[in-house]
């Protein structure tokens, strides 16, 4: 109690308020909303793809490159089209070296093969080998004397078979895809046969594939049978030439599979394609 007389003092608290929270939560509730937008935008994209692309891009999430795709490398132009490695810089495109090895390894075995078997000598003028933009490219033509087919005919002469069992355990050593193409040239068959050159063509290539499957392909390598009747020549000029009869097994280029997949057959590369046949070459062909 102050003194009587004296200054009375009197002291008064105010009540204080909440502190404000500051913007801290702002930016949080920004990435918030940034990372949520950016998670609909990819299932909304992954809504518009197919699988064949999912697949590639799980493919990417976990290896952080694309099968086949185009690579940046030192030294080097910036981009190789078509390659996993850039070539201007020196370094050889892994998947193009691949190839023509498998040309070489073909060519070796075939002429293994006629060491061993003579009769296989005639066909050697007609197998053509080259690496196109699609893959390795072995086309085996009838030539002039029938030797592979018997006209109007899917049974495949012993021959041929040979020859096929030769070459299956190679390609079965590759990593790439096969495809059987069967070809025939434009001699119709008789009015009323009910038959054409597009169930031939499907039903010698399906002969071939079944030798190839049993004599070395793996499980699952091969991927597709095609059917081409007189469509693609390979003597254009000559619709009824022998050798527009043909087989033809590609060995799709990896990077490649689903334009392959397709059955269609871009033009032949002119920079990076190789020939490898046992004998001079005739005039090369696409599938």
């Amino acid at each position: 109690m102050a003194d009587k007389g004296g200054r009375v003092i009197i002291i008064t608290k105010k009540a204080k308020g909440e502190a404000a929270h500051g913007g801290a939560w702002k930016v949080a509730y920004a990435d918030f909303v940034t990372a949520m937008m950016a998670l609909f935008i990819v299932l909304w994209l992954l809504s518009q793809t197919d699988e064949i692309t999912r697949q590639k891009l799980s493919e990417y999430f976990r290896t952080g490159m694309f099968s086949g795709a185009p690579a940046l490398v030192m030294g080097g132009s910036g981009v190789s089209d078509g390659a996993f490695l850039d070539a201007k810089g020196g370094v050889l495109q892994f998947e193009q070296q691949s190839l023509l090895n498998g040309a070489e390894a073909v060519k070796e075995a075939l002429v293994q093969a006629v060491k061993s078997n003579s009769e296989l000598a005639g066909l050697m003028d007609d197998v053509d080998i080259k690496v196109t933009d699609q893959g390795l490219l072995i086309q085996i033509l009838d030539g002039s004397q029938d030797l592979l087919f018997d006209l109007s005919s899917a049974e495949l002469k012993p021959r041929l078979k040979n020859l096929l069992e030769a070459i299956a355990p190679v390609l079965g050593k590759l990593r790439n895809q096969i495809q059987v193409h069967g070809h025939t040239d434009a001699r119709p068959f008789p009015a009323g046969s009910g038959r054409t050159n597009w169930e031939l063509s499907f039903d010698r290539a399906n002969s071939a594939r079944k030798i190839l499957e049993n004599r070395g392909l793996r499980e699952g390598q091969l991927a597709g049978v095609f059917a081409h009747g007189s469509a693609s020549l390979y003597i254009p000029g000559k619709p009824l030439d022998s050798r527009n009869r043909r087989l033809a097994i590609l060995a799709v280029r990896r990077g490649a599979e689903d334009f392959a997949a397709k059955g269609v057959a871009p033009q032949t590369l002119k920079k990076t394609s190789t020939h490898s046949r046992a004998l001079p070459p005739t005039s090369p062909k696409s599938l």
